[in-house]
């Protein structure tokens, strides 16, 4: 019995060691010369104005802004909205905006909110299915729209409120494209050879599609290699370009579990993320830095969360700054309107101001 106890912890002390040799001697993409450099516009990092607790990570997006007040959704709860004006001293306001019971409660955890031009948007991207609304007890009645067959994992409503763009899964090609959405007729436009395909549901080719209301342009900004590419809302091509960082194929791995009535992909990882969340405003795309440059200093890309910065048109390298929020912060989302910034993380939603 002692024997047996012995060998198990040998193979037990065996497996973490060979664990442990396994992560000591794997490739440390921040540990390693990648290849770039940046230009950071100011030494020392933008400083946080105001912020709001997410309130145990209960806030589950930044919707949108008008000209006094940035709204959030809740999580696990598509009709409640809070407002703030982010100010010091300012209350939050939370209201309910108008859904129908059938699509609340198929939307369940699943969905992503916007605001634009005094309405909401409400996204059940697993039905796949778009709610337009407003507060509760306004005369205008929500409307809701279902789609064909097929998710989809990003979407915008343009200036006009009367077109989406989704980057919907195609079942026939495996994969996603883009689809611009006009609202009076709900006919759907495809795109034409925007989008690389890979038959594994745009798993490997995953990223952030922002919308710059100034310039009418998208952007679509890969997280698994330092592409991207931006197009106007008749889904034709503006220009391609690249991230500052050398690693132009994605490392994103893929595996499939088949059954009798579908085929599931699943990341076979682990992954080495490239790019993480991005937004764009006034012709300039935010895009928050996932991997250390050769000139950076080790001490502050360590300790401060970086962003680098693009000119939406040309895809041109503007520089980069510092943000005066932990390095390690998990963030959820970065939106930004105007001169001000805000980075939604785990506990917090923070603002600063920028100058670019």
């Amino acid at each position: 019995m002692r024997k047996s106890i012995y060998t198990l912890l040998s193979l037990l002390i065996a497996a973490f060691l060979i664990v442990a040799i396994l992560v000591l001697t794997a490739p440390a993409p921040n540990k390693q010369p990648n290849g770039f450099k940046r230009q950071y516009l100011e030494a020392s990092p933008l400083p946080v104005t105001a912020t709001l607790p997410t309130g145990n990570n209960n806030i589950l997006d930044i919707a949108g802004a008008d000209d006094s007040l940035y709204y959030f959704s809740v999580l696990r709860d598509p009709s409640t909205i809070i407002a703030s004006s982010l100010q010091a001293n300012a209350i939050a306001d939370t209201f309910r905006i108008e859904l129908s019971p059938s699509f609340k409660d198929s939307v369940s955890e699943y969905f992503f909110t916007q605001y634009s031009n005094n309405r909401f948007f409400v996204y059940g991207y697993n039905i796949p299915s778009v709610c337009e609304t407003g507060r509760a007890g306004n005369i205008r009645l929500p409307r809701q729209r279902s789609y064909n067959h097929g998710g989809f994992s990003q979407a915008q409503v343009l200036r006009d409120n009367q077109h989406f763009v989704l980057r919907k899964l195609h079942i026939q090609e495996k994969d996603q494209l883009f689809v611009r959405v006009t609202l009076d007729n709900d006919s759907l436009h495809m795109e034409k050879g925007l989008s690389t395909l890979h038959r594994d549901g745009g798993m490997s080719t995953d990223g952030a599609m922002t919308y710059d209301r100034t310039t009418g342009l998208l952007t679509y900004v890969y997280y698994y290699s330092n592409r991207f590419f931006t197009f106007d809302s008749t889904l034709q091509l503006v220009s391609s370009g690249h991230t500052l960082d050398t690693f132009s194929v994605s490392k994103f791995s893929i595996a499939t579990n088949k059954d009798e009535k579908s085929q599931v992909y699943m990341n076979a990882g682990p992954d080495q993320m490239v790019n993480g969340f991005s937004c764009a405003d006034n012709g300039v795309l935010y895009v928050q830095a996932k991997l250390k440059a050769d000139n950076d200093d080790e001490r502050m890309f360590g300790k401060y969360t970086v962003i680098d910065m693009y000119e939406i048109k040309s895809g041109r390298y503007k520089g980069s700054s510092y943000l005066d929020i932990p390095a390690r912060t998990k963030i959820n989302q970065l939106f930004v309107k105007g001169d001000q910034l805000l980075v939604h993380g785990e506990t917090h939603i923070y603002l600063m101001k920028i100058a670019y």
